[in-house]
């Protein structure tokens, strides 16, 4: 569906001269990102063939090995280049039903019965480990670096183990029950002061505009509208 360059964060931060980088440690083809990520503006895409394919967990690149990337992306830019990357993981990429001679699964406090949620717990734990490398990194940085996490959508894990959650059948839902299903947390962070809050709940088409106006960037008419 993407055709021509849309308005995007991309264009808008390309026309205030940013450097603008896609990574994502899997193939090219997927959803047609090597098409997409070019027509979209970006200068840089980054795929599968340009990590280290040796840093696997389960069998899929780790957050790990994706974060020293955008690291080492970081400090080989340019004196007062300004960069944007935009990276998307695969480390937790469903399903959590096999298992793997070169993941240890270390969350197990649900039980047999939740086979596969124990194992989604456990590539969380190592995902906090890697988040903490990356956040303390950035953390000691002279440049202003502010951090966007968020995901796209919920595990696809046994029904059981979401019947467990609600304590009721997922059938006898009701419809605001139904819909946590469909949320997802995000934080925003930044080696900078910013105003804390806790608990904020906004649909992704305005998560743009809460990044411009935490970096403190030019807002457009259209995220100004919003």
């Amino acid at each position: 569906y993407i055709s021509d360059t849309p308005t995007s964060i991309v264009s808008n931060l390309k026309n205030i001269g940013y450097t603008c980088v896609a990574m994502h440690p899997y193939y090219e083809t997927g959803w047609s990102r090597n098409a997409v990520y070019p027509t979209m503006g970006f200068d840089e895409t980054h795929f599968i063939d340009d990590f280290d394919q040796t840093k696997l967990l389960r069998k899929y690149i780790t957050d790990q090995e994706l974060y020293e990337s955008i690291v080492e992306r970081y400090e080989s830019k340019k004196a007062n280049e300004d960069l944007f990357i935009m990276s998307i993981s695969m480390q937790n990429h469903g399903g959590y039903t096999e298992k793997y001679p070169n993941f240890n699964e270390q969350i197990r406090t649900l039980g047999a019965s939740y086979s596969d949620a124990n194992q989604y717990l456990s590539l969380l734990h190592e995902s906090d480990k890697a988040l903490e490398y990356l956040i303390s990194y950035f953390q000691s940085v002279d440049d202003p670096v502010e951090i966007v996490f968020f995901g796209d959508h919920q595990p696809p894990l046994k029904n059981a183990f979401y019947e467990e959650l609600y304590g009721k059948k997922l059938s006898e839902r009701t419809t605001a029950e139904g819909l946590q299903q469909y949320a997802v947390p995000f934080f925003l962070w930044a080696n900078y002061d910013i105003p804390e809050q806790n608990g904020v709940i906004l649909s992704p088409n305005y998560l743009g505009v809460l990044t411009a106006q935490t970096a403190g960037l030019p807002l457009t008419g259209y995220m100004n509208f919003l």
